[in-house]
């Protein structure tokens, strides 16, 4: 084990693969821990834990405590950055706290944690995340343009998966899942949607038109586990086509008179669906469906 220190400048820490105690004090330090049980302490300043170099995924957990999937476990003070493993599937992962939520930007590398006792809010800096699992309590995830996987875990939550192909899970709580975003619109992408227990919407569109409308058969959401008690949300102007097939339905926007595919729905129960053409204006819904 080595104890190794700091100055009250900015300064560069590297432990060993042992359990190190790791003490940045003053300046804006970068604390790199390798293998072992580390504990990382960054003092005043704008402080980094670095482990992009450690090769395998992270996994960041309530109480500052980050798993390194086999090579220890570390825990995290004072910190306000953290790097994880370049190439690696790194996660964030609130679901074995008890008080915190979770606001979380992926796109600009933002997790704020909400709710802690005596503290209220803090913001770090997270960077190569691209999975996460939210808190019991309601969360806000927003993906980046990789293959996020996202489960919201309790609670009423907005989890969004930007651009690439994301898997995206409600569970439990009424949750608003939404595949893609204005700025990627779900060109070339495929997105599973999950909603869970509890009624919940999926968000097919906005004012502007229907996602997944521009790569015919290429890209579109797939919704696993649609129900009676759910809603989807399309979009405005567009002309829709919901078609039966044995899983449940199929959704089309109407392009020039073409259909181009943007979601494939499983159903888990019987859904009324609308016969031939319709479209729906801002706030106006018909049974299952809402316009945006």
């Amino acid at each position: 084990m080595a104890i190794l220190l700091g100055s009250n400048f900015s300064d560069l820490i590297s432990g060993t693969n042992s359990n190190d105690d790791l003490y940045g004090f003053g300046g804006d330090d970068t604390l790199r821990g390798f293998a072992g049980n580390d504990l990382m302490v960054g003092g005043s300043g704008f402080d980094t834990v670095d482990y992009s170099g450690l090769g395998r995924a992270i996994t960041l957990l309530p109480g500052g405590f980050v798993s390194k999937s086999g090579l220890g476990v570390d825990r995290l003070d004072s910190v306000e950055r953290i790097v994880g493993a370049v190439g690696q599937a790194n996660t964030i992962d609130g679901a074995s706290g008890s008080v915190a939520s979770f606001n979380i930007d992926l796109r600009v590398n933002r997790l704020t944690v909400n709710g802690l006792p005596g503290i209220g809010s803090l913001n770090f800096t997270v960077q190569n995340f691209v999975n996460v699992r939210g808190t019991i309590n309601q969360d806000t995830i927003v993906g980046n343009s990789s293959r996020n996987i996202i489960d919201g875990w309790s609670g009423n939550d907005t989890l969004i998966g930007s651009g690439g192909n994301d898997s995206i899970v409600g569970n439990t709580g009424v949750d608003v899942l939404v595949g893609t975003d204005a700025a990627f619109r779900g060109n070339g992408e495929i997105d599973v949607l999950t909603g869970g227990t509890d009624a919940d919407g999926f968000v097919l569109g906005d004012r502007s038109s229907s996602y997944y409308r521009n790569g015919g058969f290429n890209d579109y959401a797939v919704i696993s586990d649609f129900s009676s008690n759910d809603l989807i949300q399309l979009g405005a102007i567009d002309f829709y086509q919901a078609q039966r097939d044995s899983a449940g339905f199929n959704l089309y926007a109407i392009r020039n008179g073409v259909l181009d595919l943007i979601a494939d729905v499983r159903a888990t129960s019987f859904i009324n669906l609308p016969s031939g053409a319709f479209r729906l204006a801002s706030g106006q819904r018909f049974g299952n469906f809402i316009g945006a």
